[in-house]
């Protein structure tokens, strides 16, 4: 389902505190960042919803500051060239970043998300002249490359089972939590479907890797990966 989001206006409140949910405006003073909130607006999507955003003619900056976003990235002539993930400290104008546009970008919503929208020339303004904000851009910027890069890469194994468990780890790595055995729990939201689409590969050939680190000792249910799954498949990536 594609959708514009629910829009919120002119919450002084809401917006000012969806930014501090952010890494990146911890790094700034709150009286810098009054102006900004008052050019903001908060969106929130509902899981599953495709993201569209209408700037009305004027370049937006959109902030994540909840949940996790599916990025489909595409060539100029509409081929699909990769997809990745992002979290809220990561969700940056991302756009920007990679010197491209909105448009080369499908975005969907893997949970409820929030995001604050503001002009690109009100976001420009905040970093200009920012050593640590600039670093802390381009350190962003390093890591959304290598996310994007690290997909691509578990995509070009030819076995779909190993896909799929690069693809499990990678994930459960980033977004999954770390119980009290430090051992990784896989994210709620990455059913194996979703997982199954981004292995390229079908649901069936999931249910089937699933059985198999089940049996060899790596997967505990369907949610948590033992220390020997990621001692085996860690150094692939």
């Amino acid at each position: 389902m594609e959708s514009q989001g629910i829009l919120q206006r002119d919450n002084f409140g809401l917006v000012l505190c969806e930014l501090k949910k952010k890494e990146l405006f911890s790094l700034v003073e709150e009286a810098r960042l009054l102006p900004i909130v008052q050019k903001a607006v908060v969106l929130q999507y509902k899981r599953g919803e495709r993201l569209l955003f209408n700037s009305n003619n004027d370049q937006k900056v959109f902030l994540l500051t909840q949940g996790i976003v599916n990025i489909d990235v595409y060539s100029c002539n509409g081929e699909a060239v990769g997809s990745f993930f992002l979290g809220k400290n990561e969700f940056l104008p991302f756009s920007m970043i990679l010197k491209s546009t909105l448009k080369n970008f499908n975005m969907c919503a893997c949970t409820d998300i929030t995001i604050v929208a503001m002009t690109k020339t009100t976001f420009e303004k905040l970093i200009y002249n920012d050593t640590t904000i600039e670093q802390f851009l381009d350190g962003q910027k390093s890591n959304i490359i290598a996310n994007f890069l690290k997909c691509n890469m578990i995509n070009s194994y030819v076995q779909p089972q190993m896909r799929v468990s690069l693809m499990l780890h990678h994930m459960s790595e980033k977004f999954g939590t770390v119980d009290e055995s430090f051992e990784y729990m896989i994210p709620k939201w990455l059913t194996q479907s979703i997982l199954a689409r981004l292995a390229g590969t079908t649901r069936e050939t999931v249910g089937k890797t699933y059985r198999m680190l089940r049996n060899e000792g790596s997967l505990v249910g369907t949610e948590r990966l033992t220390r020997s799954f990621s001692q085996k498949y860690k150094e692939y990536l």
